[in-house]
């Protein structure tokens, strides 16, 4: 009898690298007028982020729940790389051991699986989901330092946002997230401050 074989994975292809999913879970942690606002507190919110980036399809939400405090450790590592590399500083020594150890954490080889009567085969991923999905995030940022201009990685300059974003502007002199949001506040707050200056005087 003639064996069938198929590349039918039990968990999903590993994400093409993205440049900006550092950036996406980064921001997760919002500053609303300088209050930090949590997007992903829980397993439940956690798992939904990664499930609508495709990082998340066999994982569940209280699997999410058992690694939140490795899924926020990667996050606040990222701040602290990415607040460094925009002030135009390398990460630390230990900063990097920290990062490879995330990427390191999420390898997975392939297993060749047959069937009960042994007829049939597939080829599945072995390796923890969330595991990866960490590594590709932190991936994701390693791929931007090795291979991007890291001078446009920015902060918004609005100290009550603090959001990182990468400056694709022609002229690579963005200082806000966003122009019409902390932008425009800016801009209305350096108004306030002339007129009152001018009141004073």
């Amino acid at each position: 009898m003639v064996t069938r074989m198929t590349d039918d994975h039990a968990a999903p292809h590993e994400p093409a690298s993205d440049t900006e999913l550092f950036i996406d879970f980064a921001n997760t942690l919002t500053f609303d007028d300088g209050a930090p606002n949590d997007r992903v507190p829980d397993g439940t919110s956690l798992h939904a982020w990664l499930a609508a980036r495709a990082l998340a399809t066999s994982a569940s939400p209280s699997g999410a729940q058992r690694t939140l405090l490795a899924f926020q450790s990667l996050r606040a590592l990222i701040h602290d790389m990415t607040d460094r590399v925009a002030a135009d500083q390398a990460p630390t020594a230990t900063q990097l051991r920290r990062l490879n150890r995330v990427l390191r954490d999420g390898l997975h080889y392939h297993q060749l699986r047959a069937s009960e009567g042994g007829t049939n085969f597939t080829v599945g991923q072995v390796g923890d989901e969330l595991d990866q999905a960490r590594a590709a995030i932190a991936g994701s940022l390693a791929h931007y330092l090795a291979d991007h201009d890291v001078d446009r990685l920015r902060i918004c300059a609005d100290d009550g946002c603090r959001w990182r974003f990468i400056d694709r502007s022609r002229s690579a002199r963005r200082r806000w997230c966003d122009m019409t949001t902390c932008g425009n506040r800016a801009k209305v707050a350096r108004h306030r401050a002339r007129a009152r200056q001018r009141t004073e005087s």
